[in-house]
């Protein structure tokens, strides 16, 4: 059997190495991981500015279409029938309307989720149940005919 007090000295030499080899693993990982780092600020700097490309284009083709159309130097105008006046619109264009803005409803400015949002802890949807409230006795004939309360089945919330 082999025995520790022998030789130390060669049971250290093998840690040694072990932990040598350890070494130059986490060294060639960190070498690998740093080129990847390196090669994707690279692909970061090319989308950035690919997308400041895009966004002059985009500024270029507002600009574009908020400004006024130049008038055409026609010399042909077109003749159209006068049968029926009332079909045809009016020579001048319509106006420019400004651009509504974009609304956002919240789940409180929505009626059909205001039926099931939970006052208490803020659930909303299937997390509200209807049951029965037996204090509540609507009708009697044919059969008992009980009031809806609502409650939550994550906070046991009733209302």
């Amino acid at each position: 059997m082999y025995n520790k007090t022998e030789n130390p000295s060669s049971e250290y030499e093998i840690t040694i190495n072990k932990l040598s080899e350890q070494i130059e693993e986490l060294f060639s990982k960190i070498h690998y991981y740093q080129a990847l780092v390196a090669e994707k600020e690279f692909q970061i700097k090319q989308l950035i500015k690919e997308n400041q490309d895009l966004i002059a284009k985009v500024q270029k083709l507002m600009q574009q279409s908020t400004s006024p159309p130049e008038p055409s130097q026609r010399s042909y105008t077109p003749q159209r029938p006068q049968l029926n006046e009332q079909y045809y619109t009016s020579p001048t264009p319509p106006p420019i309307l400004p651009k509504k803005p974009e609304i956002s409803l919240s789940l409180s400015e929505d009626p059909r989720i205001n039926k099931r949002v939970c006052p208490n802890c803020g659930a909303i949807g299937f997390a509200i149940r209807e049951v029965d409230d037996k204090s509540k006795v609507l009708s009697y004939t044919p059969r008992r005919i009980y009031a809806k309360k609502k409650v939550c089945t994550k906070c046991r919330h009733e209302w």
